[in-house]
């Protein structure tokens, strides 16, 4: 014999093993083995689901700092930490929230209240921000989990709706991963996003000056190679994040006039030691901005 909980009336039923349907002696409903199985796993779900919504919030709050690791570098290895540290509350939300939009929804509710008590001149929304959209987002999608899409889109419609001056956007591992592997960043990096942004081919006239600028001027410097390979290290990081944390267009519209339009000004004109100092001044701004 086993012993059963009628999901009709509550009460406990003892079952002989050879029978596969039954009758409840209580309240008479026909039950099968199988429908008892399938109801003791909605129980179990409606548990993992208790169990993982005040947990949600440590997949932001135990990886602060995170934004500083956006780094040529650092990023492979501090993605795999975060993605071996949240794999059980990822599994736990799966299967507690599947593809229910009504859990889904009260899941990004709880996540985005319980780190909104957190803001304070300690802790910034947008430092956040950066890591749910480059490392959180990225990596419950790349698990590619029955919840994993529309809780990612659920939260980013979510976000924009609670905060639309500071957005984010929908970004995938494989498309930021593979921006640090390119081999043509340097001086230019944060260049050739500016004249993409605006349509100019790779070969444009600006791209090809500030390109034979690094190569023939800056690389010859006591300091560039140095200022060269730092550049390399933390621009694709940069644009990683304009790209999926802010209104890309307007932000690199902003990089051009307050910046580009002057450095190329500056090499047009000869002034090459301006246009350098110019340019680090925009690398250090943009960094303390979006990497520190």
């Amino acid at each position: 014999m086993t012993k059963e909980i009628c999901p009709q009336c509550g009460k406990e039923l003892q079952i002989p093993e050879e029978l596969e349907e039954f009758s409840c002696l209580y309240c008479g409903a026909r039950l099968t083995r199988k429908m008892l199985r399938q109801k003791a796993e909605e129980v179990c779900d409606e548990q993992a689901f208790a169990k993982v919504l005040p947990m949600l919030a440590s997949l932001v709050r135990d990886f602060r700092g995170y934004q500083k690791k956006i780094l040529r570098s650092e990023f492979e290895g501090a993605f795999e930490t975060y993605d071996n540290g949240t794999r059980e509350i990822f599994e736990l939300l799966d299967r507690g929230a599947a593809a229910d939009q009504g859990k889904i929804e009260q899941a990004v509710s709880r996540l985005l209240d319980d780190l909104e008590g957190d803001w304070n001149w300690k802790t910034a929304k947008d430092d956040d921000k950066i890591v749910i959209a480059i490392f959180l987002v990225p990596a419950l999608r790349r698990r590619k989990l029955r919840v994993s899409e529309p809780f990612c889109e659920t939260l980013q419609k979510r976000w924009c709706e609670r905060y639309p001056k500071s957005p984010f956007y929908l970004g995938d591992y494989d498309s930021i991963s593979g921006g640090f592997r390119k081999k043509a960043f340097g001086l230019c990096f944060i260049t050739t996003a500016v004249c993409a942004s605006e349509g100019k081919p790779d070969d444009c006239e600006e791209l090809t000056a500030f390109r034979a600028f690094r190569d023939n001027w800056l690389r010859q410097q006591p300091d560039g190679p140095a200022l060269i390979e730092e550049y390399y290290d933390i621009a694709p990081g940069i644009v990683r994040c304009i790209d999926l944390t802010s209104d890309g267009t307007s932000r690199y519209e902003e990089i051009r006039m307050q910046y580009l339009n002057p450095c190329y000004e500056d090499l047009k004109a000869g002034r090459f030691g301006a246009c350098k100092a110019r340019y680090v001044s925009m690398v250090r701004a943009l960094e303390k901005e979006y990497l520190s």
